[in-house]
């Protein structure tokens, strides 16, 4: 069932009541798309909105008291994390729609994200000469702000003894395309996949992806459709790898090819007037050829999500 926009239903609340006081003690609070996330209203009651992400729906609604509904965090996981890795640092908790994230640590990488009303997937980079330590999560919505805290670790090497070679792989998740930090992942592919997933063997550690593309907009909009639910985009690598195991059958997968999809590989572009970062997309006519494009372009195109078992 479809729901009415509830900013438009309120919109014609404040216009039908014929109060032009009362319409403006009301205060709303916005993302930069335009969308709903917070109201107040002349008694004080804070609603929070919980948006289908890309359209006007309102999943869900939540009232309270301004006390009631600051943001909580009460669960960071994982609590440590390697340095040089790439990680998605789940907090649990309330009221975290609309969130923004600053970390007491500067040097690590804070990548696009979505929140939802009890908790947010936040993709980190943390640098690999970062000492040691404890990073605090500071929390901020329009209603107040909420800390969390979780600690780097240094890199570790090896791991569990078990398993052939050829059946696992250890990494640290460095670079953009690790769910955790240090891990040990087997090679074939995944057994169970998240809904609309399959799994997919890799050289580089087993992987689910998304049966069909799921998503159209430029980089920060595909970065986003992939965290909101808490997945990432692919490493070339593990797009590569997709596409030719669907094409020898292997995996069932559906429009691998005939458009340019997004994926998770970057470089930096310079040249005598610009520097830019440059992402790589994939899929247009075969499993090697890729095509790059110029963050400033802000071009739109098709993708898949990816994530790790």
């Amino acid at each position: 069932m479809r729901l009415r926009p509830l900013k438009t239903f309120f919109l014609a609340i404040a216009c039908l009541s014929g109060t032009v006081a009362s319409a403006a003690a009301i205060q709303t609070f916005t993302d930069e798309a335009g969308q709903l996330l917070y109201m107040i209203d002349d008694n004080g009651t804070v609603s929070m909105f919980e948006n289908s992400p890309g359209t006007d729906v309102t999943l869900s609604v939540t009232r309270g008291t301004r006390e009631q509904m600051r943001p909580q965090v009460t669960e960071v996981i994982p609590e440590t994390i390697p340095v040089g890795s790439f990680a998605v640092l789940k907090l649990k908790g309330k009221n975290l729609v609309g969130a923004s994230v600053k970390l007491s640590v500067p040097s690590i990488e804070v990548k696009p994200f979505a929140g939802k009303p009890k908790e947010m997937d936040i993709p980190i980079q943390v640098p690999l000469d970062l000492p040691p330590g404890e990073v605090t999560v500071e929390v901020t919505t329009p209603i107040g702000r909420a800390t969390a805290r979780f600690k780097t670790t240094d890199v570790k090497i090896g791991g569990d003894e078990g398993g052939k070679r050829e059946d696992v792989v250890k990494h640290s998740g460095q670079g953009y395309g690790g769910d955790e930090g240090v891990m040990t992942l087997p090679t074939t592919a995944p057994i169970k996949c998240p809904p609309g997933m399959v799994g997919v063997a890799s050289e580089g550690g087993g992987f689910c992806i998304e049966v069909d593309r799921t998503f159209s907009g430029d980089f920060r909009k595909a970065d986003l459709a992939c965290a909101a639910n808490g997945k990432r985009l692919c490493m070339l690598s593990e797009w590569q790898a997709a596409c030719k195991q669907a094409g020898t059958g292997r995996v069932k997968l559906k429009n691998m090819k005939g458009e340019w999809e997004w994926t998770a590989g970057f470089d930096i572009f310079q040249d005598d007037t610009q520097q830019d970062t440059r992402y790589f997309l994939m899929g247009k006519s075969d499993c090697e050829t890729t095509h790059g494009t110029m963050r400033i372009n802000a071009e739109k195109f098709v993708g898949r999500c990816c994530k790790n078992p």
